[in-house]
C-alpha cells in the first residue's frame, strides 16, 4: 500500500504539471471540442491522447480529464438540441452552403467564416410577441446573417397565426379599400348623370358619347397604366414585409419610368379616338363628342397613374385611410365644379369633362399637404430620386406588370365584347337596358369584392416577405373565406330588391320588369367573380400573375364568350344567356385558380419573395 502511494505520490508531481497543462487549456479545450463537434471536426485534448498511448497509467487527474471530456460531450448535445450555435469559428474549415442558400442571404461561408450566433430561441420569443409589421423588419437579410439566423431556421421563429387575429387585420384593410373604390367609381356616374340632364336636343348623343369616352379611357389608357402597376402589388408588399421599406421608393421610381414611356401610345390613341371609333363605325356625331371628351380628359392621366402607384406603396404598408379621404375631396371637387360649369355656364357638355379633369388632378396632388403634414411617413419609404438603381429593376417590374395588365384587360375587354354582343340581340334596345343595370349591379358588387382582393394581396405579400408562410396561407383561406360570405350577403340583398334596383337606372315598365328576372342570373356569377377576385390578389400577392393572366384568357375568352353567344343565340336566352356563358367561364377560372392556391409550397413562395426583394 504504501509504495502504491508513494507511486501515487510521484506521479502527483508530473500528473500536476500535466493537469496544470491541461488545465491551463481545459476550458479552451472543452469549448474546442463543443466548437468542433458542432462542426463535425473532432479534435481530441492532449490528455486524451497520451492516456490513449499509455494505457497503463491510472492517475486522478486522468479520470478527472475523463469527466470533464465526458461533461463536454453532454455540453455539445445538449448545445445541439436547444440550437445553440457556436460561438466563435476561427480555424475550422466549414462546410460549403449551398447554391440556393447563398443566392437567398448573399452569403458565402467560404469567403467569411468567422460568425457570431445568438441563441435561437430569443430569436423566436422576440418575433412571437413584436407586431406583426415589427416581426417583419427584424427579418432583414443582412440582420440575419449577424445574428447567425439562416434562411432555414426562419421558419422556426414563426409564431401560430391565429384566426381572429387574422381576420381582425383583413377586416381593418378592406372596408377602407372597399370605400375608395367605390368612391373612385363614383366620377364616371356623376359625369354622365350632369350631362344627361342638359336641357339640349341632343342629350341622348352627349350621354352616348361620354360612354363611349368612358370606355375608350378605360381599355387603352387606365387599363393599360394601373394593369402595369399591379406589379407594385408584388414588389412593394414582399419589400415592406421583408423589412425593406426603402425599396418601395426605388419601386416608385422604376413604374413612374415604364408608365411614362407608356405614356406614348396611350396619349396618341386617345388623342386621335375619333379616328379609331370612326373605322369601327361608330356614329359620326357620337364619335366626334367622344373624341372632344377624351381629349380634354388626357392631361389628367399622368396624375392618375402617379396616384394609382403611390395608393399602392401605401397599402403595402397598411396605410389606407388617407385615400378615402382624398377619393372624397376629389369627388366632392367634381360634383360641385360639374354642378356649376355644365348648368351655370356655357360650357355645358365640356364643362363635364373639365370637372372630372380637376378632380383628376387633386388626386395625388392631395397628397401634398397629407406628407407635409406627416413627414414621417414618407421618410420612412423615400431616401431621394435613384434612378440608377431603379433603372435596375425595370426587367423585374416589367416580368409582373406585362402579365398584370393582361390580366386586367382581358376581363375589361370581355365586357366591352359582350356589350357589342348584346346589341345584336333582338329587341336589342331593351337587351342593352337590362345588360347596362346588370353591368352597373355586378361593378359596385366587384367593387366591395376587390377591397378584399387588396387586402390579401397585401397581408400575402408583406407575410411572404417576412418568411411566415403559415401566416400568408391563412391569410390567402381567410381572404377567400370572407369573400364568399359577403358575396352571398349581397346576393340575399339584390333577390330581395331586384325590382327595385332598375327603377334607379331606368323607367320603362317592360325592361324593369326583365331586369328584375334577369338579375337572378346575375347571382351566381357574383360569388364567382368574389371568389375569383380574391384568389388574383393571393396571386398578385406571391407574384404569379402570368398564371393568373392564363387563367383569365381562357376563362373569358375560350370558354365565357362562346358559351354566352351559343346560350343567348342558339338557346334563344338572350341577355341572360350571355350572363349565364360568362359565369361558366369564370367558374372554370375558379377551379383552377383554388386548385393551384391548395397546391400552393407557400414556403417556396418565401423564399422567392426574399430573392425578389434581395
Amino acid at each position: 500500500m504504501g509504495m502504491i502511494l508513494a507511486n501515487v505520490g510521484e506521479d502527483d508531481g508530473s500528473s500536476a504539471g500535466e493537469s496544470g497543462g491541461d488545465s491551463s487549456g481545459g476550458s479552451s479545450g472543452n469549448s474546442g471540442l463543443i466548437r468542433n463537434h458542432a462542426h463535425k471536426i473532432p479534435t481530441p485534448s492532449a490528455a486524451v491522447r497520451t492516456k490513449d498511448q499509455s494505457k497503463r497509467r491510472v492517475t486522478k487527474s486522468a479520470d478527472e480529464s475523463g469527466i470533464a471530456n465526458e461533461k463536454s460531450r453532454r455540453d455539445a448535445k445538449s448545445a445541439r438540441k436547444t440550437k445553440l450555435q457556436p460561438l466563435t469559428l476561427q480555424d475550422a474549415k466549414p462546410k460549403k452552403k449551398s447554391t440556393m442558400t447563398r443566392q437567398l442571404t448573399g452569403y458565402d461561408e467560404w469567403e467569411k467564416p468567422v460568425v457570431v450566433h445568438k441563441p435561437i430561441a430569443k430569436s423566436r420569443r422576440a418575433a412571437e410577441e413584436a407586431p406583426l409589421l415589427q416581426s417583419a423588419h427584424a427579418y432583414d437579410a443582412e440582420t440575419d446573417i449577424e445574428s447567425g439566423i439562416l434562411l432555414e431556421e426562419l421558419n422556426d421563429s414563426e409564431s401560430k397565426p391565429e384566426i381572429k387575429t387574422e381576420l381582425d387585420k383583413l377586416f381593418k384593410l378592406s372596408y377602407p379599400v372597399i370605400f375608395t373604390y367605390v368612391l373612385e367609381f363614383f366620377p364616371e356616374i356623376v359625369s354622365m348623370t350632369l350631362v344627361g340632364h342638359l336641357d339640349s336636343p341632343l342629350t341622348k348623343q352627349y350621354l352616348d358619347g361620354v360612354a363611349l369616352s368612358t370606355m375608350c379611357m378605360n381599355l387603352t389608357a387606365i387599363g393599360v397604366g394601373f394593369g402595369l402597376a399591379t406589379a407594385m402589388d408584388t414588389l412593394c408588399s414582399q419589400a415592406y414585409g421583408a423589412g425593406k421599406p426603402k425599396k418601395l421608393g426605388i419601386y416608385l421610381q422604376s413604374g413612374l419610368i415604364v408608365l411614362g414611356i407608356a405614356m406614348i401610345p396611350v396619349f396618341l390613341i386617345n388623342w386621335y379616338t375619333e379616328a379609331f371609333l370612326l373605322m369601327l363605325g361608330q356614329p359620326a356625331q357620337v364619335v366626334a363628342l367622344a373624341g372632344r371628351f377624351s381629349r380634354i380628359l388626357l392631361p389628367g392621366i399622368p396624375f392618375m397613374f402617379v396616384y394609382e402607384m403611390i395608393k399602392k406603396v401605401m397599402q403595402a404598408q397598411n396605410v389606407v385611410l388617407p385615400m378615402v379621404y382624398i377619393a372624397v375631396f376629389s369627388n366632392v371637387v367634381n360634383l360641385v365644379l360639374g354642378v356649376y360649369l355644365v348648368f351655370y355656364t356655357s360650357l355645358g357638355f365640356d364643362g363635364a369633362a373639365i370637372a372630372r379633369l380637376v378632380s383628376e388632378f387633386v388626386l395625388p396632388l392631395a397628397l401634398v399637404p397629407y406628407y407635409m403634414r406627416n413627414p414621417h411617413i414618407p421618410a420612412e419609404w423615400w431616401s431621394g430620386w435613384q434612378l440608377k438603381e431603379a433603372m435596375h429593376h425595370l426587367g423585374t417590374f416589367l416580368t409582373l406588370g406585362i402579365p398584370g395588365m393582361f390580366m386586367m384587360l382581358l376581363e375589361w375587354w370581355s365586357f366591352e365584347i359582350m356589350a357589342a354582343i348584346v346589341g345584336w340581340l333582338p329587341h336589342s334596345v331593351v337587351s342593352i337596358s337590362v345588360h347596362s343595370v346588370l353591368v352597373n349591379v355586378s361593378t359596385m358588387a366587384f367593387n366591395v369584392f376587390l377591397g378584399i382582393s387588396v387586402a390579401a394581396n397585401v397581408l400575402v405579400g408583406n407575410y411572404s416577405g417576412s418568411n411566415q408562410p403559415n401566416h400568408a396561407k391563412m391569410a390567402s383561406t381567410l381572404g377567400m373565406l370572407l369573400s364568399v360570405s359577403v358575396s352571398a350577403v349581397l346576393a340575399v340583398i339584390i333577390i330581395a330588391t331586384r325590382y327595385y334596383i332598375p327603377e334607379v337606372f331606368i323607367n320603362d315598365a317592360v325592361a324593369i320588369s326583365l331586369t328584375g328576372h334577369a338579375l337572378l342570373f346575375l347571382m351566381p356569377y357574383q360569388m364567382c367573380d368574389a371568389l375569383n377576385a380574391v384568389m388574383q390578389g393571393v396571386f398578385r400577392g406571391t407574384g404569379r400573375l402570368m398564371l393568373g393572366a392564363y387563367i383569365n384568357l381562357i376563362a373569358y375568352f375560350v370558354i365565357g364568350l362562346p358559351c354566352g353567344v351559343y346560350l343567348a343565340f342558339c338557346m334563344d336566352l338572350g341577355v341572360e344567356g350571355m350572363w349565364l356563358g360568362l359565369t361558366v367561364g369564370i367558374f372554370f377560372g375558379c377551379v383552377v385558380s383554388l386548385v393551384k392556391i391548395l397546391e400552393t409550397n407557400w414556403k417556396g413562395m418565401a423564399d422567392a419573395a426574399r430573392v425578389r426583394t434581395s
